[in-house]
Order: structure tokens, then sequence, then C-alpha cells
């Protein structure tokens, strides 16, 4: 369900966009609004360059260019989609999010209230967790291995990483003194109830290291617990709840989504480890899916940031087999994945031990594609033998269906088919061979694992539900500077507006992505005049490059800049109309200059004589 136009707009003004920011980079008085460093990762600065203005609800870095609103922030900075900023900033500003009808308002009432009393008892757990940990003597087995590991104290507070004590209750005791109810406790998968008819409760981590797993917006929605001594399993993950879903969750996505925009690029590691040890040593732009095979949901968050994936699993046997499984997965999403399996069978952070990150480094810069990583894999061993061919292609058939790009799949056709050794035509034949009965068994499709069963074989409606964005966009791309610089002046002050709406000179427009923003503004102020200021925040959602509207903006000057730039804007303005003028009479003329040439025509000669006449009288204005 899309929000309306009028809900997203509730949302953004009932939350500041000062108060979203702040937390990411200190922001001073300058002028008309505030400025600070700029607080993403791909822009380290020393000398501000960020400015904010409250009043418009917007940014503008004046160093990387990036620009836009309260809801553009939390996707470039935090990697949510547009969806979860207006979620988040409804769930923060108390505002219920519009439900159909009545029987689903109250349904859906009910299951949110349930989902935020687990997220609470999350949040109080993590808590627990982490001072149990503080509190462990340090010669204490879970101190040691955190040592030996490399997780120092920064490491532990970003992670918030904890542990779990051998108390058979200690947690359910401490969420109780703070009033959470052990039924409570019980739907977070926090604790489960006693067998064999014994009341009560009992706590579902013991002796572990807890590693809590959060989402985009930094709520806690589970936790994984590693055993430190003896004791199986090896990790331990929260079951499925109200508020986590493991095939639509990527572990440290929280922490690493402003590096991976950055870098446009991520890397996929295999569990929580892994990721932490190349974090720590800045590598950043990383996600785990918590040793599971990566799912089509999981691949869908990547692709909201980067489509440039590089699969990076330990160099055994289990490592190989999920980049296996991953291929399909990331080629169904239309992402291009590399992979880099370590040599080995190291993990990350026995790697970067041994030979440092550097090497690290440049093994990923080096890294090749994923399918050929795993056609290498499959091919060893192979002599060209017949039944080997046919076996290969089997295996490669639900890789190929999954591609989405045509272009690329004829590239590996051409790739795969030298290696193998066979003619491009047998293998396009053996690919498409048995198709039908292929795609009933589900093994052979990897990708459809991972997705619920209304999606399955349905590529249009998947692709459809991927692109979450708020209402079509308006390209700026092309625009005339003259219609570019008019646009920011009449959206600079309301005193601009309103010359420019007495000017009447939309119909002149001549880009379409100028027209229809003027057009939207024009309506929007007519019909309130109070939300002027509120203008071009609630245009940045609607364009594709939110910088060219707030070109005219006061950002970062000083009140004796602002006043005297106010003084000149009319005359600039009023040059930008007549120019946008001149130009589309100019068009006009050279339009009916042609149609005569063609065919003479009384009519349009008076109209050309017209049209020259009013050029004249504009230049003397």
């Amino acid at each position: 369900m899309k929000f309306t136009p009028e809900f997203i707009e509730r949302v953004a003004e009932a939350n500041n966009i000062v108060d979203v920011i702040s937390p990411y980079t200190q922001l001073k008085p300058s002028g008309g609004g505030l400025m600070g460093r700029c607080p993403f990762p791909d822009h380290p600065e020393k000398t501000a360059s960020f400015s904010v203005s409250e009043t418009k609800q917007v940014y503008h870095c004046f160093g990387c260019k990036k620009s836009g609103n309260i809801f553009s922030f939390l996707q470039q900075y935090n990697g949510m989609s547009f969806r979860e900023a207006v979620e988040f900033l409804a769930h923060r500003a108390h505002i219920a999010l519009p439900v159909e009808d009545k029987k689903e308002s109250d349904k859906q009432d009910l299951a949110t209230q349930k989902k935020r009393k687990v997220i609470e008892a999350n949040k109080l757990a993590a808590h627990y967790f982490r001072e149990t940990f503080k509190r462990l003597p340090e010669g204490h087995p879970a101190k040691v291995y955190a040592e030996k590991r490399g997780l120092d104290v920064d490491t532990q507070n970003e992670f918030l990483i904890g542990y779990s004590s051998d108390e058979w209750d200690g947690l359910l005791k401490y969420l109780e003194s703070q009033g959470v109810l052990a039924a409570v406790a019980e739907e977070a998968k926090l604790v489960k109830a006693r067998s064999q008819g014994k009341s009560g409760h009992f706590d579902l981590f013991r002796e572990r290291l807890m590693f809590p797993i959060l989402s985009t917006m930094g709520e806690v929605l589970a936790f994984g617990g590693r055993i430190i001594e003896k004791g199986e399993p090896k990790y331990l993950n929260s079951p499925e709840t109200l508020a986590f879903h493991k095939g639509r969750v990527l572990y440290g996505l929280y922490h690493s989504a402003k590096y991976i925009r950055s870098e446009d690029s991520v890397l996929v590691v295999e569990g929580y480890m892994d990721l932490i040890a190349l974090y720590k040593n800045g590598i950043r732009n990383v996600v785990a899916p918590m040793g599971t095979a990566l799912t089509f949901d999981q691949a869908k968050i990547l692709r909201r940031s980067t489509k440039n994936v590089v699969v990076l699993f330990d160099g055994d046997s289990a490592g190989i087999a999920a980049a296996e499984r991953s291929l399909p997965v990331l080629l169904e999403a239309d992402l291009h994945p590399k992979g880099l399996i370590l040599p080995d069978e190291l993990d990350p952070d026995e790697y970067i031990a041994e030979h440092g990150v550097l090497a690290l480094q440049e093994r990923i810069q080096q890294a090749t594609d994923l399918l050929t990583v795993v056609l290498s894999q499959w091919m060893q061993g192979y002599r060209g033998e017949a039944s080997q061919k046919v076996q290969l292609a089997d295996k490669l058939r639900p890789v190929f269906s999954s591609m989405q790009d045509p272009r690329l799949k004829q590239l590996y056709v051409i790739e795969v088919a030298q290696k193998m050794g066979v003619d491009e035509k047998w293998l396009k034949t053996a690919l498409l061979s048995q198709n039908s009965s292929m795609a009933q068994k589900p093994q052979e499709n990897l990708s459809n694992q991972n997705k619920p069963a209304e999606m399955q074989n349905s590529a249009p409606l998947m692709k459809s539900v991927a692109n979450e964005v708020p209402e079509t966009k308006i390209f700026l791309k092309g625009i005339p500077q003259a219609e570019q610089l008019l646009m920011a002046m009449a959206l600079k002050s309301r005193a601009n507006f309103e010359i420019f709406l007495k000017a009447d000179v939309i119909p002149a427009l001549q880009h379409s992505g100028s027209r229809e923003v003027l057009e939207r503004a024009a309506t929007v102020y007519r019909q309130s005049p109070e939300k002027f200021d509120k203008l071009i925040s609630l245009l940045t959602t609607c364009v594709d490059n939110p910088a060219l509207l707030m070109a005219g903006l006061p950002l970062g000057k000083t009140d004796i800049e602002i006043e005297v730039a106010n003084e000149e804007d009319s005359l600039i303005l009023k040059d930008c109309i007549r120019k946008v003028r001149d130009l589309f009479l100019q068009n006009q003329i050279k339009q009916l200059t042609l149609e005569l040439k063609v065919q003479n025509s009384p009519e349009k000669l008076s109209l050309l004589a017209k049209l020259q006449k009013e050029r004249i009288q504009l230049s003397k204005l």
C-alpha cells in the first residue's frame, strides 16, 4: 500500500530535519540556517560545508553536493527505502500508519503493539547482556575470547556485544524487574516455557557471546549467540518473531549502509565475526546473512544501495557452497555479483592476521565475476567428456534462467561455451532444454526457495515491488540554464514566488521537468500560501536532482550576505523570466519559419510578425 501525499506531508511536518541530522554531525547557527561537517563517509572534511535549513527542512553539502529533505537523508545515510524512512519518522512522531478498513486497523494496531513490546524487551535484553559482559573478570573465557579476536572496547560498544551468563533465569529476572511480562519475553523468544508440566520460564541464551541484530533504524530485532566453551550449536540465533524475519534482515547493515552507498559496493560475508573483523579493520561496506543462504529479500535490500556485490566467503566447503547458492539469487535481483574465495580455508579475520588488511583489500579489488568463480569450482576435474558437458549444462540452467539482463546472459554464454569447449548454439539449446520440467523442481531454482509463494515465477511483480519509490520522479536532466535559474530563484523566497506567479511564465517553459515542478509548486502555494517554506522539502522527494531546487537558497550565508542578496533577487528573477520568454519566442519563430518554407500561409505570416514584435518589445524591458 502506497502512502498518500497527504500522509507523507503530515509525517514530514511532524518531524524536524535538524533533530534527525544532529546525532550524525554537530550543527552550529550560521546566517539563516545551520552549518556542520558533512556526515557522509565518502566526504571527510575539516571545515564545515554541510548546511541545514530548519525553515525549509532541507540540507545541502557544498563539497559533495548531496542534498535533499528529511526522507532522502535517511535513505542516503542509513540505507532505508523511502517507505522505511516514512514509517520510521511516523513512529518517531507517534503517527499511526494508515490502513484500509477498521477491522484491518484493529488487527494491525494489536500486531504493532505486540511488535513494539518485543522490540522494547530486546532493547532491555541487549543492555543486560552488555552490562553482564562488562562485569566479567578479566580472566573469564568470554573476555579472553574477545581479546583473542580483537574485539576492543570501541568495537564492543559499537556492535553492543554482550554476554549471557550461565544462570537459568538471569535475563528473565532482569526483564521482570523492568516491567516486562514473562509472556512478552517468551513472544520475543528470549525465554522458553519449562516443559513436562513445570511452571515458569528459562533463558534461551546462556554462556554465549551475544551479538544484537539491529534494523536499519537501529532497533534491536533479535540476537545471535556464540558458545564460548563446549556446547552446541556453535552459533544460536533467535527464532523468528513479530519483529524478526531472518530472511529479510542483514546483520551489520545499520552500521554499514552509509559506507555501501559511498563505495557503491557491498561485501557479503558469512557471519558476525567475519563482518566485525572487516569493519574494525576499515573495510566497512559489509553485511552478513548470518550464516544462512542469501535470500531474494536480502538481495533486494542490497539493491537499494548498490548493484555491485562481492561475495566474500570462507575457503572451506561450506563457504564455497554458500557462494554457489547466492549466485542465482543475486542475478535474479539484477545485481552484479563478484566472488572471492579465500585460500587455505581461511576466514577474513584469519586472512587479515596472516597477510594484512591491504592484501585483502587488493584481493577484493581483483575479485572476478561470481559465475566465473562458481564455474571454476564446478569444472574441477573436467575433461570435456560428453556426459560432463550435459551435467554442467544442467547445473548452469537455473543460474542462466535467473539472469534479468539479456546482454549479460549473452556474454556469459560466449564465455562459458569457450571454457566448456562447446558450440554457443549447443549451449543455448542445452540451457533451454527441459526448462518446463526443471522449473517444477524447487531445488534447481535456488532463488525461488527464498521468495514468498505468490512471488515465485513472477518477475514483473517482483520488479514492481522492488521499486520502492514515492510518486513518479520528475527528471530535471538537460534543463536549460535559464529555466534552472528561474526555478531556483522562484523557490528562494515568497516575494520571488509572487513575482513569478504574476509573470505567468509557466507556459513558456520548454523543459517538462521544470514546468511540472513549478506547476506543482504553484498549485500548493495557491491552495495553502502558508506552506511556502515547505515547498522545496516537499518537491525534493519528487525530483531526480534535489540540488537544482536549492541552488538559490542562502544556505551557509551570513545575515549581511542574505540581506544584500535579497535586494538583487527580484532583478535576477525578472531577468530569468525575460530570458525564458525570449527563448520560447525564438523557438516559436524558428518553427514557424520552417513551416512557411514548406507551405506559405497568411495566418502564419501574421503570427510570425506578431512574435517578432513581441521579441523586440521584450528586449526593451
